[in-house]
């Protein structure tokens, strides 16, 4: 018995050429009749060695003597299907027409199909792969950069499913923005940019005086009033975020704004941008789209032609306005939660993570792995998990005591008398 294949299974059945070429997949039919009738295999191990799609096979093995060469598309071989002249015309009129709009920012597939859906409302819209095809035929597009691969961070039990499914249904990202330099200008510009990765996603941007809690604070405040106040707010290590490089156990001003408002604090693992795709991929979309492709005459005319991207990504996104009451109630415990990645201590006989300023020990066999640290503020404990086929399985828990300053700061000020 050989090494058995995992099945992959095609989005199509008979359309093979797209990867073969006609002559190839005249050659791959009579090679599965051969493999049935000549060589005896079953069809379920033509499917699993030859990774095709069962119907495929099943077609091709249907009696020794079948033409290979048939061919039912309905269309010439080397034309799009359905498609006309006209459709391309259409698409390369719409595609010409954004680059033209100064308010227009996206001119990919999916803006040219909302084009379409607006300028033609009674004919049947191409779908995206159709449109990505015509554009790339005629030149219009860019190859676009392959992601990175996401396996090891899935192997190393990067809590995903935990942090965007079980930690509350909306989790925002905020980051801020590098800094950018006008023409004629020694002082740079400032931006911090929030998304939501899963739908209804929004992608949205705001200048800021400079860094500091108070920006971080103030742009939440206006996203959470104009669109909606999420379950959990998403953030990296930075110091305008989390706090003192030097107090330990400190409770940030961000984060006891957050815990005031209802939202959990969740801070990215340190020096891992992959865990902050979301904000990471849109801060990239601002530097492509805005930023290196436009000429700014003033900061008043960033200001204005922010304002025009950011309406332009609204309606790319497809981002409409949560109804208001529709968030479900619920009662609300304030925690902190921490992603990090174990470390080696040095001999590879014991594991740590740095969260606050402390050390917390963790056994040896989850280094290099990725844990999740709840701190709970009523318990003042710390809980640290790792994440298993999407369940969390405890790690340890150690006493975590909030600072003494940051207790009389926030009882003092009434910001987190509810919960210390």
């Amino acid at each position: 018995m050989g090494k058995k294949v995992s099945v992959v299974k095609p989005k199509f059945y008979d359309n093979i050429s797209r990867h073969h070429g006609q002559k190839k997949l005249i050659k791959l039919r009579a090679e599965v009749n051969r493999l049935y009738f000549e060589e005896g295999l079953s069809k379920n191990a033509i499917v699993r060695t030859k990774r095709l799609n069962k119907r495929f096979v099943i077609r091709w093995t249907q009696k020794p003597k079948q033409d290979f060469t048939e061919d039912k598309r309905g269309w010439p071989m080397g034309h799009h299907r359905k498609w006309t002249k006209q459709t391309e015309a259409r698409i390369a009129g719409l595609y010409a027409s954004l680059k033209a709009d100064p308010k227009a920012f996206y001119f990919g597939a999916t803006a040219i199909q909302q084009q379409w859906r607006r300028r033609y409302p009674n004919e049947s819209i191409p779908p995206l792969r159709t449109i990505g095809q015509i554009l790339k035929d005629l030149g219009l597009s860019q190859p676009r950069k392959k992601g990175r691969n996401a396996g090891a961070a899935a192997y190393l039990c990067y809590p995903e499913h935990t942090v965007y499914n079980k930690l509350g249904k909306r989790v925002m990202e905020v980051d801020l923005v590098g800094q950018k330099f006008l023409a004629g200008q020694t002082e740079p510009l400032h931006f911090v940019g929030f998304s939501f990765k899963i739908a209804p996603k929004l992608r949205y941007f705001q200048r800021i005086v400079s860094k500091g809690a108070d920006s971080v604070i103030n742009g939440c405040k206006y996203v959470f009033k104009r669109f909606e106040k999420p379950d959990c707010l998403k953030l990296d290590n930075a110091a305008d975020s989390i706090g003192s490089r030097s107090g330990k156990r400190n409770i940030s001003r961000v984060m006891a704004f957050l815990l005031g408002q209802q939202v959990y604090p969740i801070f990215a693992v340190p020096r891992q941008p992959f865990s902050q795709a979301s904000i990471e991929g849109n801060n990239s979309v601002f530097a492509r789209r805005f930023w290196n492709q436009r000429t700014f005459q003033s900061v008043e005319d960033v200001d204005c032609q922010l304002e025009w991207f950011n309406q332009a990504s609204l309606e790319y996104t497809g981002y409409e306005l949560l109804k208001t009451g529709s968030q479900e109630k619920r009662k609300f415990v304030p925690k902190i939660y921490f992603l990090r990645q174990v470390r080696d201590s040095g001999n590879g006989q014991q594991g740590w993570i740095e969260v606050l300023n402390e050390i917390v020990t963790l056994p040896s066999s989850y280094i290099s792995y990725f844990v999740i640290a709840q701190w709970h503020l009523l318990k003042e404990i710390l809980t640290v998990y790792i994440e298993k086929e999407k369940r969390l399985e405890t790690i340890v828990s150690v006493p975590f005591e909030i600072n003494s300053r940051s207790r009389k700061k926030f009882q003092k000020g009434g910001a987190l008398s509810f919960c210390i």
